[in-house]
């Protein structure tokens, strides 16, 4: 029979004392792990928003493939400040991500927020493929 040694109330003392210390040095860190998970609530809207650019992009109509890209963009705009990066624009936001985002897909996001801006800010006709493209990589992550 094993017999386990009585603690004295010193060593409880020490003891506690420096569980105390552990839990003060891991307070700050606690929900870090939870910081960039989705909840079941926002997994059921970021699919459903996903359902509905995927219908907008399967259009004919141009302005509908343009308005699916502008979609896109801010779903993925949307997926990343729900994961807590850090940055006032999608582009900060995404270079924040850049060592969390496999490379092809970081990359993939990239040029389909290129897309994006030119739809925004330029003028000039996308051919619709193009479009396409950018929807289905914007929408990768």
């Amino acid at each position: 029979m094993v017999r386990r040694r009585q603690e004295t109330w010193e060593q409880k003392i020490i003891l506690g004392f420096f569980r105390g210390i552990c839990w003060l040095f891991k307070l700050p860190f606690r929900g870090a792990e939870k910081k960039n998970k989705l909840s079941v609530a926002d997994h059921q809207y970021f699919f459903q928003k996903k359902s509905e650019i995927e219908k907008l992009a399967n259009s004919d109509n141009h302005l509908e493939l343009q308005h699916a890209v502008i979609e896109a963009d801010k779903l993925a705009d949307w997926a990343l400040k729900r994961k807590n990066y850090p940055g006032a624009t999608f582009a900060e936001r995404l270079r924040a991500a850049e060592k969390s985002i496999a490379k092809n897909v970081y990359n993939s996001i990239w040029q389909g927020h290129k897309i994006r801006n030119q739809i925004t800010h330029e003028d000039g006709k996308i051919a619709a493929e193009i479009l396409r493209t950018a929807v289905r990589n914007l929408l990768l992550y």
